[in-house]
């Protein structure tokens, strides 16, 4: 598969949304930091936090969520910007079906972990297939504009065989950032401004390359089965549904 990374303008934006995404999860980092102190659930758990905002408990759910909605948003930009059919603003869609493929964006998102954190606790199986099939809907809702239920079907399909591929490039996307978290967690050798900005430069960057590699896993698929494309893959008269 052809990324659209490869030519400058795409690499470009690509950039930016990067820059972007740096910003998102320091937003993201802080506020959680701010909402654990002022809850009180870091005192119960005897965490101190250094880096917070000026914000009150419901300031900081409020900032917490558009962070996290600005997250997903830049990942789902990045997603259509490697995709070699779809581009980040749109391109030829109407701006209304831009805006659908973002709002599934964010509901796979949001859903997805939240199902997976249920899995994992209820019984680790359910948790771990809803890890592993995670990347490639949200790929599939964001850079091929397919609604959620035809992108879980569909993704189920074409990752059979090739689970093991997905995981390991979803354990190569978690693994720096949480090593380096470990690191931070058990020693103290960076001032707390420092260390955030260095976890959250390693989680965007390692966020970024991971799109890409799901982008080009997801391609690859298609190739070995039959190689359709993203315009015989969206009915007209599914496009509409979520």
């Amino acid at each position: 598969m052809t990324l659209l990374g490869t030519s400058g303008a795409a690499r470009s934006r690509a950039a930016v949304l990067v820059v972007t995404l740096f910003v998102a999860i320091a937003a993201w980092n802080a506020t959680l930091n701010t909402l654990l102190a002022r809850s009180g659930l870091a005192s119960a758990m005897q965490v101190a936090y250094d880096t917070t905002l000026p914000l009150t408990a419901l300031g900081a759910v409020g900032g917490l969520t558009a962070a996290t909605v600005a997250v997903v948003v830049t990942l789902a930009a990045l997603a259509r910007t490697f995709a070699p059919d779809s581009d980040a603003l749109g391109a030829s869609e109407t701006i209304g079906r831009t805006a659908l493929a973002y709002a599934r964006a964010v509901v796979v998102a949001v859903g997805g972990v939240v199902a997976a954190a249920v899995g994992l606790a209820l019984l680790v199986v359910p948790g771990l297939l809803v890890l592993v099939h995670l990347p490639l809907v949200f790929v599939a809702v964001a850079a091929d504009g397919e609604p959620i239920g035809r992108a879980v079907e569909r993704t189920w399909t074409r990752a059979r065989g090739s689970r093991g591929r997905v995981a390991a490039v979803g354990l190569a996307v978690v693994a720096v950032p949480l090593s380096l978290a470990v690191i931070a967690t058990l020693t103290a050798l960076l001032p707390p401004l420092v260390e955030l900005a260095l976890g959250v430069l390693v989680t965007a960057v390692a966020c970024a390359a991971g799109v890409a590699a799901f982008v080009a896993l997801a391609g690859s698929m298609d190739g070995s089965n039959g190689g359709s494309s993203r315009t015989d893959r969206v009915s007209p008269t599914t496009s509409r549904q979520l």
